[in-house]
Parts: C-alpha cells; sequence; structure tokens
C-alpha cells in the first residue's frame, strides 16, 4: 500500500473512530459534565507517554500557553453541548448536528481571519435550511432541546477549529491538545459544584462497563484517531480532509442505528432531512473547488 492510500485508510479509520463518541456517549451512564471531566482526564494521562517527543514545551511563553487554555475551555462547550444533546436527545440527533461544523467554521473564519463570506456557504446555509424544519418536524418535542444544544455543539467546534487552525503553527499539535484537555479538565472541575447544587445525587464513579466505554473513548477515539489524522495529513490535501471529516456524521448515525437501534426512535422524514443536510455538507467541498478553479481561468 503506498503512503497516500495509507493515510487515507487512516483519516476515514480515524474519523470511524471519532463516530463511536455519539453511541459511547448514549452508552455511558455517566451526566454529560462528568462524562467530559473523565474523558479529559483519562485522555490527558494517555496522552502523557507521547510528551516526551514533544519538544518546545519550554520554549512556549505564557501568552501562547494562555491563548491554548481559552481556546481549551471552547473545546470544553463543545463536549458539554455535544453529550447533553445525546443524553438529551440520542445519538443519532447530536451527530447530525455535526454536520454544521463546516458551515461554522465559514462564519467563523470570516469573522477571525478576516474573510470575506462566500455566496456558496450562504447557498449552503439556506439548502440545509429545509432540512432542518424536517427534523425538528419530525422527532419527539423532548427532542428538540437536545437539537438545539447540539447545535451549539457545531458552533463551539467550529470556534475553537477556526482559532486553532490560526495559531498551530506556532507550537507542536500534540502539545497544543494536551494543554487544551488540561483546560477542559479544569472547566469541567470548575463546574462540578455546580452540577451538586442541581442533584446532590448525581453519578460521579464510573461502574461496570462505564469504565471500559470510558477508556476506549479516551484512548482509541481520541489519543489514537489523533495520532492517525496527524499521520495522514503529512500526504493528503486539506480538501480531501475537509470532504472526509464531513462523514463523520454519517458513520456516527450508521453505528447509532447499528448498535443503538435508534431508527426505531425516528421516521422517514427526519432520514430525509439528514439527506438534505449531508447531501449539501459533502457537495459543498466539490462545488467550492470548481467554484475557485472558474474564478481563477
Amino acid at each position: 500500500m503506498d503512503s497516500v492510500k495509507k493515510s487515507f485508510f487512516l483519516l476515514h479509520l480515524a474519523i470511524f473512530l471519532f463516530g463511536f463518541t455519539g453511541i459511547l456517549g448514549k452508552m455511558i451512564l455517566l451526566p454529560a459534565l462528568v462524562l467530559v471531566w473523565w474523558r479529559s482526564l483519562l485522555t490527558w494521562v494517555l496522552m502523557l507517554p507521547k510528551m516526551y517527543r514533544v519538544q518546545g514545551f519550554q520554549k512556549m511563553d505564557a501568552k501562547t500557553f494562555k491563548r491554548f487554555m481559552w481556546i481549551g475551555l471552547l473545546v470544553g462547550l463543545h463536549w458539554i453541548c455535544f453529550y447533553g444533546s445525546i443524553k438529551l436527545a440520542n445519538s443519532s440527533v447530536a451527530m447530525i448536528c455535526l454536520a454544521f461544523i463546516p458551515l461554522s467554521t465559514a462564519f467563523f473564519e470570516a469573522l477571525f481571519q478576516k474573510k470575506k463570506i462566500k455566496t456558496l456557504d450562504i447557498g449552503t446555509g439556506l439548502i440545509i435550511l429545509p432540512g432542518m424544519w424536517l427534523i425538528l418536524q419530525n422527532i419527539d418535542f423532548s427532542y428538540r432541546l437536545g437539537f438545539g444544544v447540539g447545535i451549539l455543539a457545531a458552533i463551539f467546534s467550529a470556534a475553537f477549529a477556526t482559532l486553532n487552525k490560526k495559531f498551530i503553527k506556532t507550537s507542536d499539535e500534540i502539545l497544543i491538545s494536551w494543554i487544551e484537555l488540561f483546560s477542559v479538565w479544569c472547566l469541567m472541575s470548575l463546574l462540578m459544584p455546580v452540577v451538586y447544587l442541581f442533584d446532590p445525587n448525581f453519578k460521579f464513579f464510573p461502574s461496570g462497563n462505564d469504565w471500559f466505554y470510558l477508556l476506549f473513548l479516551s484512548y482509541f477515539c481520541t489519543v489514537v484517531a489523533y495520532v492517525f489524522v496527524i499521520r495522514s495529513l503529512q500526504n493528503l490535501s486539506a480538501f480531501t480532509a475537509m470532504l472526509a471529516f464531513n462523514m463523520e456524521p454519517v458513520y456516527g448515525i450508521i453505528l447509532a442505528i447499528a448498535v443503538l437501534k435508534e431508527h426505531r426512535q425516528l421516521n422517514l422524514p427526519f432520514y430525509i432531512g439528514v439527506f438534505i443536510i449531508l447531501t449539501s455538507v459533502l457537495l459543498h467541498p466539490y462545488l467550492e473547488k470548481k467554484f475557485d478553479r472558474f474564478r481563477t481561468n
């Protein structure tokens, strides 16, 4: 297998592992905030062996460290909202919300990098709206809050991804992730008393299968998947990577149907809405590339 094919395989394997985060979030019987506390802590610890290869921690100035700590807070808010969406609705609803990340990213790039919003991005957003309407009209009323929280998760994800893209060249990627995970854990630790205030009997310690699912989530779906992404990007274009990442909701929904049997909770119009959203998101990179070629010619 040549290096490009191997990289393509590793990238899709990583995204497939990311797709497991949705069903694991449903299977782990912990509140969303507690789940994120454990995930960030375990992932942070599991990344320690890789830190010895990292050069640059001593060279990082306080300003850069604080910058990535602040970005880590956005990562934490993304995880809280993502797992909150799963707990309030289900894995399929939370995963389809991730399809809004590319569109949200376009707006944040315009905001943070002073870029003009492209007409194609606005058009994609308008096409997505009927899909959103179909989903909202065909999910249980109790799931609608979960859908809204899932959209927030996509917005936070787009925000931290855009900021990481802007500043990632200043430091090592693994070091940045390690700092941001520490920031996530600190945020969860600060918010834990709030959970206790509303529910003094909330479950904090994992039990039974929760430990296995948490370790799988933290190691395979986070550390291993992230390493695969870093390796694959060495031989793949940004376009190929973006197109592949748009497949995460697809993998996640397929896994939710296969493992959790969530198709029994949802109906055909819901999946038509999903199809509209995913089609527009998957076509977007192709159309963007064609528009760019047309403009250059």
